[in-house]
């Protein structure tokens, strides 16, 4: 185990005061999901470890996740198991597909709108919430907007709120003074969606996992608890930062917006991790079938492509 990588990841989980419970759903999405979604609170309890995370702290972590309906326990015998629950599988494949996959179109100028004034009061906070989710932003009282969205996940979220009957959407575009308009815009864009705070969280996140990087590279051969340590951070960091990013057009963002550099980062740091960090995983890992099974084909897609190494057993 190197010793100032050792350091440096104790430094990091030290000052960043991780949320256990957040930690532990990067956990099962980026290592639980593609592989059944399940795993024994046992080895949750040896994985989370490593990061400082006492027994007392996981239980109390779990118990909030079903609680919220992210997860579901199971007890066969002695061993209790936590899997992922059908109503939140969604959201794990939405994190999925806006973390390990790079989807970012040419705008057309068009903007949807969706307008709430017909919406329950009971209704509206949820819709917003969801509509957030999705990168849409208040942009007036009871007017929430995007630039160019995707239309399908926009009708299924509807559908799936039952709230079709009580929203109206309009389509709107930018017309031929864009030129002239175009600071106004984009101050608009500044005011209404996170974009200097997003700034900021990615010149830190560049700067703490550079550091990384350079690290990892100078090892011939990584240390596995350490690989998963910084595999995990990595994702962990990397997805509270994306899911607040509402994936803006960059013709809306500073000409110095740092989104493909993190990416390319992340994906470089990513490679040299994974296969290792998989190797401590897969030792500890184990559902109500024993060993965790191959992971989903999905899987080996994350940041263009992986490779990972299948133990054939394990003890």
């Amino acid at each position: 185990m190197n010793p100032k990588l050792k350091q440096s990841i104790d430094d990091f989980i030290q000052h960043e005061a991780l949320s256990g419970t957040s930690l532990i759903m990067t956990v099962f999405g980026d290592c639980i999901f593609h592989r059944g979604g399940i795993i024994s609170l046992a080895s949750l309890i040896q994985l989370m470890d490593v990061f400082g995370l006492n027994e007392r702290s996981v239980r109390t972590a779990v118990f909030r996740l079903v609680q919220n309906g992210w997860l579901v326990s199971e007890k066969i015998g002695r061993t209790s198991y936590y899997r992922i629950t059908e109503n939140s599988r969604q959201r794990f494949i939405m994190a999925d597909q806006k973390i390990y996959s790079f989807q970012h179109k040419e705008w057309d100028q068009k903007w949807d709108l969706v307008l709430l004034s017909s919406v329950e009061l009971d209704n509206k906070a949820i819709l917003k919430k969801e509509l957030e989710w999705l990168g849409f932003a208040n942009i007036a009282t009871n007017v929430m907007a995007y630039p160019g969205c995707d239309h399908l996940k926009l009708q299924n979220l509807l559908l799936n709120l039952q709230m079709t009957d009580q929203v109206v959407i309009f389509k709107a575009e930018t017309l031929q003074l864009w030129q002239e308009s175009y600071p106004t815009i984009k101050r608009m864009v500044a005011t209404n969606w996170p974009v200097p705070e997003l700034h900021q969280r990615y010149e830190k996140f560049m700067g703490d996992f550079r550091e990384f990087l350079n690290l990892v590279d100078a090892e011939d051969e990584l240390d596995p608890v350490q690989a998963f340590q910084i595999r995990i951070l990595l994702i962990h960091q990397y997805r509270r930062i994306l899911l607040k990013d509402p994936n803006l057009p960059f013709e809306l963002l500073p000409s110095d917006w740092l989104s493909l550099n993190a990416r390319n980062l992340s994906s470089n740091l990513y490679q040299r991790v994974v296969s290792a960090g998989e190797e401590f995983f897969m030792e500890l890992a184990r559902t109500s079938e024993g060993s965790m099974p191959p992971a989903h084909p999905q899987f080996l897609k994350r940041f263009g492509g992986i490779k990972i190494e299948e133990p054939s057993s394990l003890a």
